[in-house]
């Protein structure tokens, strides 16, 4: 399926049952000059708009939420791709690209 336009550079960091965790560069409406650094949802092909895939942007606040608790299950569970991927996510936001 296709991803929104809307979604720059986009890549998949956690998948659960269903539900897709992504982070990229998140443009709404393609008038912000590129976008902003975000954390995205979205269970397999849905939301849609107009039959292209539309994550869900999750504010910031709740973003740091997930990945902490992300992170947190994949050392409890010594899921080392786990860390990698969320390690990976932490650092997109935190450090200059």
């Amino acid at each position: 399926m296709n991803m929104i336009s809307y979604w720059k550079n986009h890549k998949e960091i956690h998948i659960d049952d269903g539900l897709v965790l992504i982070i990229g560069w998140y443009d709404h409406k393609n008038q912000q000059n590129g976008g902003s650094k975000a954390l995205g949802v979205h269970w397999g092909d849905y939301p849609q708009s107009r039959a292209v895939l539309s994550p869900c942007v999750i504010p910031e606040a709740t973003r740091s939420a997930i990945l902490s608790g992300l992170l947190h299950q994949a050392v409890s569970s010594a899921n080392l791709q786990q860390v990698k991927s969320i390690t990976e996510a932490i650092e997109f936001f935190y450090f200059p690209a």
